[in-house]
C-alpha cells in the first residue's frame, strides 16, 4: 500500500497486468493514452488525454464507472520506484495509480427472479450465451415454436431459401472474440451461402454446445407482459401454442429481453380477375409456393424487396421460361462481392464506392443505379446516400438472369387478371401462367401490445431499461456501408442489453437524449426505422465502458469475415457458380447458346482498389478532423 506522509514514497514492483482500452478520450485532442491503475495495481485500464488533461477530470472518468465518489478518489503518478500525489491542478500523467478503487470491475446488479429471454432465434440464442458466459444462470428462454431457428428460418423461408449474405458474419458464434467463424456443423460443411436447412443444423448444434436447451421452454405463446404492481419485477403471461386445452403459465421474472421478429405475416393483395386467371397464384413466403409450377413458365414476380431477389434464383432453378419482376419502384439490390466488401473492411465503404461496385453488375441489364429512386447525390457524385424500404437483396443470379433475358424488370403495376394474362395501369398485356405475390412480410401490431408498448425509448419498452426488444432493420438508410447482415448489429445490441440488466442506473447517462416512438395505425414501435435506430446506438458511446466494449463487439465483423473469407478464395466462389449457372442453363436450353457468355463482372484487382480507396478516404477524413480539432484548440 502506497502511503501519503510525504511526497515520495518507495513502491513496490509487480508484474505486468493486461491493459484494457476503454475507447475514452477527455475533452480536448487526445495526443497521448493515460494508464489508470487499480490501488493494489492488478487491473489497468486506459483512456484518451491531451496535454492540459487535469486530475479532477480523470477523477470524474473513474467515478463516472465505477461509481465511487470523485472526492474518495486520490491519483497517485508513478515516477521510477516513487509514487507522487497528483494535485488537483496538476496534469495528469501518463501512468497514475487510483487510491480508493480496489477494482475496475463493477459488482452486477443482482435479481430475485430469472431473467426472461423471449425467442429462441439467432438474437435470442446470442443474448442467452451472453448472459451465461457473464455467470447469470437464473434464464429462462420462452419459444413459440418447436426449436431454435426463429420464425424467420422455420416458417417464413422454404427449403430452397439460402443466406444471402456471407456465413462468416452469421452464425450463433460470431459474439464470441476467441472462437472462430463456424465452418462445419454436426459433420457437414457449413457453406458461404447455407441453405436453411444448413442453418437451422447450426442453430442446434450451437444450442447443444451452449447447452441452452434446458432453459427453454418451447412451444410458448407470451400473451403479456406487465410490471407487477409492487414493482419488484414483471408478469410474464404465457399458454401453450401447441394445445388448446392446456393450462397457462405465469413467469415471474426480474427482467425481459424480447426478440419478437418483424416478418410476421404476408402482406395480403388481390387483383379483380383472380378466379378467371386459370393459371398458378401463390405468395412467395412462408412455404406457399410448389415451384413445380414454374417449369416451362412465363412467371410474374410482383415486388421487389429481398423475397423477390430470393425468388428469381429458385425460379430459374426451376426451369423457368421467364421470370417478369414487376414492381412500383425498382430499388437496389446487392451483389455477392459488394456484400463481401462491406463485411470484410474495418471501415465502412463510402456511397461512392459501393454504388460504383454495384454498377458493374448493374451494366449487364442495362440499369443505371445512380438513377435509382432510393439514391440522393450531387453533380459530381461526390456522395451517395440510399434510403430504401427495404433490405438490400443479396444476389448474382438475378444479373445473370437479366442478362440472358431470363428475367426483365417492368416498373408498373396489375390492374386486373384476365385468362392467362396480365393487365397493367400501363396498359401491358402480359401472357403468363404463374404469379407469385412479394410484396413483402410486415411485422404484427399485437406484439406492441403483448409487450404493454406505449412508448418505445431507445430500444426499451416504455424507458424501462430491464426490458428491451429487438428485431433486425428491413431497411437501408446510409451513405457509408458497414454491412448487409443482421449478424453484426444482433451482437451490439446483446451487449447493450446485457449492461443495462448489469447497470442499469447506467441507464440514466442516456435516457434523455434516447429517441422516442410511439405505435401507429400503420407501424408498430417495436419495429423502428433508421431515424430512430442510429441516434440510440450513437448515445451508447457515452456510457463509460460500453462504448469500448461496442467497439470490440464492432471488430468482430472484420475480423471474422477476413478469417473465414479471403478475397481469392471467395471471389473462386463467385467465379465458379456463375460458371455453373450459366452451364446449367445451357443443358437445360433455357439460354441462346449464341450469346457471349459474360465473364465474371470482378476481379481481385478491382477488389483491392475499392479496398485500398476507403481505407485512403477514412485516412483522409481523419486527417481533416485532425485539423479542425487543432485549430479549435489552438
Amino acid at each position: 500500500m502506497v502511503h501519503m506522509e510525504n511526497q515520495l514514497v518507495p513502491v513496490t514492483n509487480r508484474p505486468p497486468v493486461e491493459k484494457v482500452e476503454t475507447g475514452i478520450v477527455t475533452s480536448g485532442k487526445a495526443t497521448r493514452v493515460v494508464e489508470i491503475y487499480n490501488q493494489d495495481e492488478t487491473e489497468c485500464i486506459t483512456i484518451g488525454a491531451s496535454g492540459s488533461t487535469r486530475t479532477p477530470e480523470v477523477c470524474d472518468i473513474i467515478s463516472s464507472f465505477v461509481k465511487i465518489a470523485p472526492d474518495k478518489i486520490q491519483l497517485v503518478s508513478k515516477v521510477g520506484v516513487f509514487a507522487a500525489k497528483q494535485r488537483l491542478s496538476d496534469e495528469v500523467a501518463s501512468k497514475v495509480v487510483a487510491l480508493g478503487v480496489p477494482s475496475f470491475q463493477r459488482p452486477v446488479q443482482q435479481y430475485p427472479h430469472p431473467i426472461v429471454v423471449i425467442g429462441a432465434g439467432l438474437g435470442g440464442m446470442q443474448t442467452m450465451i451472453s448472459f451465461k458466459k457473464a455467470g447469470r444462470k437464473d434464464l429462462i428462454c420462452l419459444e413459440r415454436l418447436g426449436a431454435f431457428g426463429g420464425h424467420s428460418w422455420l416458417v417464413v423461408s422454404n427449403k430452397y431459401t439460402k443466406l444471402q449474405t456471407e456465413s462468416g458474419n452469421y452464425h450463433v458464434d460470431f459474439m464470441l472474440p476467441d472462437t472462430p467463424a463456424t465452418t462445419d456443423v454436426e459433420g457437414d460443411a457449413y457453406k458461404t451461402w447455407p441453405t436453411r436447412d444448413q442453418l437451422l443444423k447450426m442453430f442446434r448444434e450451437a444450442a447443444r454446445i451452449h447447452e441452452l436447451g434446458p432453459m427453454t421452454k418451447f412451444n410458448t405463446h407470451v400473451e403479456k407482459i406487465r410490471p407487477l404492481p409492487d414493482g419488484s419485477g414483471y408478469g410474464v403471461y404465457t399458454f401453450p401454442s401447441n394445445s388448446e386445452d392446456a393450462e397457462g403459465e405465469l413467469i415471474i421474472a426480474s427482467a425481459v429481453i424480447t426478440w419478437p421478429g418483424n416478418l410476421c405475416k404476408y402482406r395480403e393483395l388481390e387483383w379483380p380477375g383472380e378466379d378467371d386467371f386459370g393459371g398458378y397464384i401463390a405468395y412467395a413466403s412462408f412455404s406457399l409456393v410448389d415451384y413445380r409450377e414454374a417449369e416451362g413458365k412465363v412467371c410474374i414476380l410482383y415486388g421487389h424487396g429481398a423475397f423477390t431477389i430470393e425468388n428469381v434464383r429458385t425460379l430459374c432453378e426451376h426451369r423457368c421460361k421467364k421470370v417478369v419482376v414487376m414492381c412500383r419502384k425498382r430499388n437496389l439490390c446487392g451483389m455477392r462481392v459488394m456484400s463481401w466488401l462491406v463485411g470484410y473492411l474495418e471501415n465502412p465503404v463510402p456511397g461512392p464506392i459501393l454504388l460504383e461496385g454495384f454498377q458493374k453488375m448493374y451494366d449487364l441489364v442495362g440499369f443505371d443505379c445512380w438513377s435509382a429512386h432510393c439514391v440522393k447525390t450531387d453533380e459530381k457524385r461526390s456522395y451517395a446516400q440510399i434510403s430504401q424500404r427495404t433490405a438490400f437483396g443479396v444476389t448474382d443470379v438475378y444479373f445473370l438472369a437479366g442478362y440472358y433475358g431470363l428475367m426483365e424488370v417492368l416498373v408498373d403495376e396489375i390492374k386486373r387478371l384476365t385468362n392467362g394474362c396480365a393487365q397493367t395501369k400501363k396498359g401491358k398485356k402480359i401472357k403468363c401462367q404463374v404469379i407469385l405475390k412479394a410484396v413483402g412480410v410486415t411485422p404484427d401490431p399485437q406484439k406492441d401490445k403483448m409487450l404493454g408498448l406505449k412508448e418505445l425509448v431507445g430500444l426499451w419498452v416504455n424507458g424501462d431499461p430491464l426490458r428491451p426488444v429487438c428485431c433486425n432493420g428491413m431497411f437501408v438508410e446510409a451513405q457509408n456501408f458497414g454491412s448487409f447482415s443482421s449478424g453484426p448489429s444482433f451482437v451490439s445490441s446483446v451487449r447493450i442489453f446485457r449492461w443495462f440488466v448489469d447497470y442499469p442506473s447506467d441507464f440514466e447517462i442516456v435516457r434523455g437524449i434516447l429517441p422516442k416512438l410511439r405505435p401507429s395505425p400503420d407501424q408498430p414501435a417495436y419495429v423502428p426505422g433508421a431515424r430512430h435506430l442510429m441516434p440510440t446506438f450513437t448515445a451508447m458511446n457515452i456510457v463509460p465502458m460500453l462504448g469500448a466494449e461496442l467497439a470490440i463487439a464492432g471488430s468482430m465483423k472484420h475480423i471474422k469475415q477476413q478469417q473465414r473469407h479471403p478475397l481469392k478464395i471467395f471471389l473462386a466462389e463467385c467465379k465458379a457458380e456463375w460458371e455453373a449457372y450459366i452451364r446449367q442453363w445451357k443443358k437445360d436450353g433455357m439460354i441462346d447458346d449464341s450469346k457471349p457468355e459474360p465473364p465474371y463482372p470482378y476481379t481481385e484487382e478491382m477488389v483491392q482498389s475499392w479496398i485500398d480507396r476507403t481505407n485512403m478516404e477514412w485516412m483522409r477524413k481523419a486527417a481533416m478532423a485532425s485539423a479542425r480539432q487543432q485549430q479549435l484548440s489552438g
